[in-house]
């Protein structure tokens, strides 16, 4: 599948010519080995600087082995591996990959960030990145690997990982891009899914004039409320032997009933919710009677139904306080993964354990009704600053600079309302309507995208933690990174994304296209032409948002 995108990004990256034209020679590759001991900044430690070319499979055979440890490069590049201390006793390593084409491609520079709470480069962004010429960082957000132990008793650590190691990579990231090219960078951009949205959130609130646009995908931004409703979904549904346990092939018969009952309503029958929150399931039709089974008759119990219901909605904790919001109806399949391991979800356990209590023995109290109490403590506290969900942007606005969130709507993992949430939180907060505030930030939940990638609608859109998950076939031009820019840059909004379905088998490019519509407005079909076409279809202001 890689081989296919280097293909696709072959337009982007210099040739051989070119290569000597900007660089006068073997210039560029002098000065990018002799970088280890030419850049110098406080604070700062070279650990490898070295010209990679094009088609080279990268590898980092020192990496942790919960990450991803190789990746095809996609640009002729120097690569400068730093590591930045952030404290006596905490780290950040960081990638800085800058492009041969750099000056001819605009002089931009770029963050990417960090899935969940680990600590892995997202490497397929970062190369995707640089293939667009853009000098671009990645970072390990303070530790290693996938799992909270690096927390346990560093919270140095932990405000690596929930603001600093974004702020220091991005300040010495710079530095080290004008260093190298002896130039000055025009314009920054920010962009990253999941826990790289929630970083992307943080750019925003936290580091609003270093970034010209930041795209923020599927982001965690309520970190704590996130890791409360976890839980609860995890007591909701308990271990295997727990009567309201679902297996796999249930939840995917749960999938199945709710676009059974739902898939309609937009008109249109393809497996598709265009507005979820418009789907009210009911579930009791999936109960069985005397006498049936689920291995007979494909049907749940009384306890199974009850379970499913309280998955789709609010949590809640004492006294009736609101905590986060039920999946939505019609989720992609990680739902039932996250669901049927049969134990709490690592991420937000760990997080609880190691940073949050900084206690390796303390685990999940016996009961549902025990956890209220830690419920209460992650509403009051945020010791580490790890929640991204400030609804002022007035630095941002003040800045001239953009915001573009977007979220899936069979996302698995958490759902899009949250994000929606942010946003109408941030209009009512800065007194703007939704006209004043797409000014500069802007939010889009895309039918049919999964968590950051996949679905089973028109889901490959050129976002970030896309590129290696299909699209073969898809114009890089087309990107939301390159859309990002034109807004930016030239003034150019981003009205809607153009989202493709792509084949699961060969990863191409086929079926329906959709122009995904930004919030409030939803995606309505006109009631006649080809509902695989864009022209079928027509952004309306949704009956939930009159």
């Amino acid at each position: 599948m890689r081989l296919v995108h280097l293909c696709a990004v072959t337009a982007l990256v210099a040739s051989p010519q070119s290569f000597v034209a900007a660089t006068g020679g073997n210039n560029f590759t002098r000065r990018c080995s002799r970088l280890i001991e030419t850049f110098k900044q406080k604070d700062v430690k070279v650990l490898f600087s070295g010209y990679v070319t094009r088609g080279t499979n990268l590898t980092f055979p020192d990496g942790d082995p919960s990450c991803t440890n190789d990746v095809v490069v996609l640009a002729d590049m120097c690569r400068l591996q730093l590591n930045i201390t952030t404290s006596p006793v905490s780290n950040v390593i960081a990638d800085v990959w800058m492009p041969v084409d750099w000056r001819e491609k605009g002089k931009r520079f770029a963050m990417t960030g960090n899935g969940g709470s680990s600590g892995c480069v997202m490497w397929e962004d970062v190369a995707y990145t640089a293939a667009l010429g853009f000098a671009t960082v990645g970072h390990n957000n303070g530790h290693d690997g996938m799992s909270g132990l690096p927390f346990l008793n560093r919270p140095e650590t932990v405000k690596d990982f929930a603001y600093r190691a974004l702020g220091v990579s991005t300040t010495i990231g710079k530095i080290a891009t004008n260093f190298f090219y002896q130039d000055t960078l025009t314009t920054s951009y920010y962009w990253g899914c999941s826990g790289a949205g929630r970083q992307g959130m943080v750019a925003a609130q936290r580091y609003p004039e270093e970034f010209n646009g930041i795209i923020a995908a599927s982001p965690a931004a309520q970190w704590n409320r996130l890791a409360a409703s976890i839980m609860v979904h995890w007591y909701t549904v308990g271990p295997v032997d727990s009567p309201r346990y679902l297996t796999f092939p249930q939840w995917q018969a749960v999938d199945a009933e709710v676009l059974k009952q739902c898939d309609g309503i937009d008109g249109v029958l393809d497996n598709v919710l265009e507005d979820p929150l418009k789907c009210q399931p009911h579930f009791e039709a999936m109960l069985c009677t005397d006498g049936q089974t689920w291995e007979f008759n494909q049907c749940l119990t009384v306890a199974q139904v009850e379970a499913v219901k309280r998955i789709y909605q609010p949590v809640y904790g004492n006294k009736g306080r609101y905590v986060y919001h039920g999946y939505q109806p019609g989720n992609d399949p990680i739902l039932a993964f996250s669901q049927v391991l049969g134990a709490p979800s690592e991420i937000g356990y760990d997080y609880l354990r190691y940073a949050y209590y900084s206690d390796a023995s303390w685990t999940l109290p016996a009961t549902e009704d025990d956890f209220l109490a830690v419920i209460d403590d992650l509403l009051a506290r945020d010791p580490f600053d790890a929640n991204a969900d400030n609804p002022d942007l007035t630095r941002l606005k003040n800045a001239g600079h953009k915001l573009l969130s977007y979220h899936g709507g069979t996302d698995g993992f958490y759902t899009y309302a949250g994000t929606q949430d942010l946003y109408d939180a941030t209009a009512r907060n800065m007194s703007l309507s939704s006209h004043d505030l797409d000014d500069f930030y802007r939010f889009f939940m895309i039918p049919g995208l999964g968590h950051c990638a996949g679905g089973n609608g028109a889901w490959y859109i050129g976002g970030p933690s896309q590129y290696g998950s299909g699209g073969t076939g898809f114009d890089p031009q087309e990107s939301l990174l390159i859309k990002m820019v034109k807004w930016a840059e030239d003034g150019v909004p981003i009205d809607t994304i153009k989202g493709y379905s792509v084949d699961e088998t060969t990863g191409a490019l086929a079926g329906a296209v959709r122009e995904h519509c930004r919030h409030p407005m939803r995606n309505y079909y006109k009631g006649t032409g080809d509902p695989a076409l864009p022209s079928s279809w027509e952004c309306r202001f949704s009956s939930l948002y009159p």
